[in-house]
């Protein structure tokens, strides 16, 4: 809740989804990052107060855009797979998790878990784009946040 006021900011609620992934995704990224070079209690602090922004920003926009993607009629599935994609994630990861941890070391975890963020960053345009070709979403301009003020889609 004390991160709400942030998402109120006119320059982060004009951005677009596309954009507001990207930096949500970096911010993750280097909060993970940091953990791995982190050798006290303020590095732990500060990695964790950066990748808790980039979750908020990302959290803040992901159901407008899994329901921007539906077809009419059809937001209560994509919602639905969408939910069920968490669910699968909260039992893969710990499994995941663990093992890199226990054959990796911890600094391995989290630089792979930093890197996995920083290429999800790095996709989101190629996304948009690729949705808008494929005419999941349409380019006509909508509610800010939206995959269709993704700037520089063409049809």
């Amino acid at each position: 809740m004390a991160g709400q006021p942030l998402l109120r900011l006119k320059r982060l609620s004009t951005l677009s989804a596309p954009g507001i992934f990207a930096a949500g995704y970096a911010l993750v990224a280097l909060g993970l990052a940091g953990y791995a070079v982190a050798h006290g209690l303020a590095g732990l602090l500060m990695s964790t107060v950066v990748w808790s922004l980039g979750d908020l920003l990302l959290m803040g926009r992901i159901h407008a855009v899994v329901a921007d993607l539906a077809p009419p009629g059809g937001t209560g599935r994509y919602l639905a797979v969408h939910g069920i994609s968490w669910g699968i994630a909260g039992v893969a990861a710990p499994l995941v998790g663990t093992q890199l941890l226990e054959r990796a070391g911890g600094t391995a975890l989290w630089v792979t878990m930093a890197a996995i963020s920083l290429a999800l960053a790095a996709v989101q345009p190629l996304l948009a784009r690729t949705a808008v070709e494929r005419g999941a979403v349409s380019v006509r301009e909508r509610a800010p946040g939206r995959w269709a003020t993704w700037r520089g889609a063409r049809r």
